[in-house]
């Protein structure tokens, strides 16, 4: 029998412990959204560490900061002679 793509997208395992009252408690929201253990577990890990992704990965400022952010970063004198060597000499990773 051929493996659906979603079957081929799954290969590792995660194993976590439980008590008996977190395995029951996630159980009865599984059942109470009508959604497998897994997919519960899954979706909501997923859409967790997302959010964590974002906070640490955003800056948020309010408007003032921007301003003078935006402004410092358009100022020809704030030139940092240590930046220039160092983007000089080593070459920005490549995404």
């Amino acid at each position: 029998m051929p493996r659906t793509s979603h079957q081929q997208t799954r290969r590792l395992r995660l194993e976590v412990r439980l008590t008996a009252e977190q395995d029951a408690l996630i159980r009865r929201a599984a059942d109470l959204v009508h959604e497998s253990v897994t997919t519960f577990v899954l979706d909501t890990v997923t859409a967790r560490a997302r959010q964590v992704l974002e906070e640490r990965n955003t800056i948020t400022l309010p408007n003032e900061a921007f301003d003078r952010f935006y402004m410092t970063l358009d100022d020809p004198k704030t030139t940092m002679p240590e930046l220039v060597e160092l983007f000089r000499t080593k070459p920005l990773p490549r995404c």
